[in-house]
């Protein structure tokens, strides 16, 4: 159930985005040195800004050192994405979907871009992005997270950034310290500083930031919401999209059996500690990516060292532990459809992720009568993975006081239905927040798209209101927003409020016995 669930928290999609056309330079002092972007359409854009020293040698596996500089650097070109991991049978559409145009990558990779408009006297809000892929793939280089559209339309800054992902981000290793293993919640962690120290060189607001996430990346927005208790962190609000928030018992003791697969896979046969560590800081990084996008590879995930990543997050949430700071919260309506490709028989999915805890006939039960086992699946991935997290940690946070907006996404647009019964599909909605739509989308994507820009920029400047009319603030048994449900698109009309109970019932009834353990 491990591997699924990372593996079910993985997906983004990469469409080419137009560059805006660059008409001047800019330059602006920060930690990292005098930047030198370029201006262009009324915003300011530096790419490539290395937040970081490199992460090589000496460095890797280690917790990142911030790069800090006096001297000019250029900041006009993207930096290269992190080392990527696409292994097993689910490499082919992965790649297809998530790493298309493939990027450069780099195991020196700890880079962000900002996108700031043009000065208008006042401080602007600032969204901090955090991109998924299942914490083994994923970059700041993706074409659909370029954020012009958001930036400009919304007059907020934007953020975006690498983390290192897969072995080199989260190795799971014997030869480090438990807390030394989360190295990619660490590499974030350095990026939110790096804004809090910079971020008014840009026209920004350091108090007024939000990070937002998704898949992968609202695992990290969640985790990094638990770790930092109230007042302490560098970020007032948070909005968690698909996040399949789902890790709320114990986590057992770890064997290390992928690193030591690993080790001894690329001739580092000592046993674990400090000798192995120094022999596989000097394997080259190609070496070790061709091992983890092979066929003997196993995967890498957070730990739980109760530093970044706690055991009891729902616990902590209802003893008021947590930074407590509002949240956008929720789902996509066909979260699951992706990850049930080729999944066509019930009783042996059901066996292979749950063992014997349900059975085909429970969970029949749950859903609509006449849905083929394939459909009966993608509804199980979406409710046990995206929804019924959301259900639980927004009832949590309420219940300490924390105010939270708990959404379903629901629209279908032909030009992103990219595989079979796709439907409003995991990662779908990123492409009308980013506004990087297909070339041929039609005019009710492109109304939505500014509508959720505005939800995520209205949130941005307030927290403590509606990102959008009529959207009621969530508690258990009240409501919640279905976004752009029959075709409303528009702002005034994109929210039709919906009881909980109606969308949470399998949750209710079933799956929140394994995710909502209390010890």
């Amino acid at each position: 159930m491990r591997f699924y669930l990372a593996l079910a928290t993985a997906l983004q999609v990469s469409y080419a985005a137009s560059e805006p056309r660059q008409t001047a330079s800019v330059s602006v002092q920060t930690t990292s040195g005098l930047l030198r972007g370029t201006e262009a359409n009324g915003l300011s854009i530096f790419k490539g800004v290395r937040f970081g020293q490199a992460p090589t040698g000496p460095l890797r596996w280690a917790p990142p050192v911030a790069f800090t500089s006096t001297a000019p650097q250029n900041a006009t070109a993207l930096g290269p994405a992190c080392v990527q991991q696409f292994p097993f049978a689910s490499a082919a559409i992965n790649e297809k979907l998530f790493n298309t145009p493939a990027p450069p990558e780099s195991e020196d990779c700890l880079f962000l871009n900002v996108w700031a408009p043009a000065s208008t006297g006042a401080t602007l809000p600032v969204v901090i992005w955090i991109y998924g892929g299942a914490l083994a793939f994923g970059t700041a280089w993706t074409p659909e997270y370029d954020g012009a559209s958001l930036a400009s339309n919304q007059s907020i800054i934007v953020v975006s950034f690498n983390y290192r992902t897969n072995v080199f981000g989260f190795p799971e290793s014997p030869d480090l310290p438990l807390a030394g293993n989360n190295l990619g919640f660490l590499d974030q962690e350095l990026a939110f500083q790096w804004v809090q120290s910079n971020i008014a060189k840009f026209g920004g607001n350091p108090k007024q930031v939000t990070i937002m996430g998704q898949s992968a990346g609202g695992r990290s927005v969640a985790a990094a919401y638990v770790r930092h208790p109230a007042g302490t962190a560098p970020f007032r609000a948070a909005i968690i999209l698909s996040g399949g928030i789902a890790a709320t018992s114990p986590t057992p003791p770890q064997a290390f059996a992928n690193f030591n697969d690993m080790a001894s896979a690329v001739g580092c046969e000592q046993s674990p500690g400090a000798a192995r560590l120094a022999c596989l800081k000097q394997i080259p990084a190609s070496t070790i990516r061709t091992f983890t996008n092979g066929a003997s590879s196993g995967t890498w995930g957070s730990l739980v060292d109760n530093v970044t990543l706690f055991s009891d997050p729902l616990q902590r949430i209802r003893n008021g532990q947590t930074s407590k700071v509002p949240f956008v919260i929720g789902h996509a309506e066909n979260d699951g459809s992706v990850f049930a490709l080729n999944k066509n028989n019930l009783t042996t999915y059901l066996s292979n992720t749950f063992g014997t805890l349900v059975t085909a006939d429970q969970v029949r039960a749950l859903y609509a009568s006449g849905l083929n086992d394939n459909a009966v699946i993608a509804e199980v991935i979406k409710d046990f993975v995206f929804l019924c997290p959301a259900e639980l940690w927004g009832a949590a946070a309420v219940s300490a006081g924390t105010n939270v907006y708990r959404y379903a996404y629901g629209p279908v647009f032909s030009d992103l239905q990219l595989f079979t019964n796709a439907g409003a599909w995991h990662s779908s909605e990123l492409f009308e927040i980013f506004g990087t739509y297909p070339s041929d989308a039609t005019a009710a994507e492109k109304t939505l798209s500014l509508t959720m820009q505005a939800i995520v920029a209205n949130f941005a400047r307030n927290p403590a209101a509606a990102p959008a009319p009529n959207w009621p603030k969530y508690g258990p048994g009240k409501t919640l927003a279905k976004l752009a449900y029959n075709a409303n698109v528009a702002l005034s009309s994109v929210v039709q409020t919906a009881g909980n109970s109606s969308l949470d019932s399998p949750c209710d009834s079933l799956w929140n016995k394994f995710l909502d353990v209390r010890v």
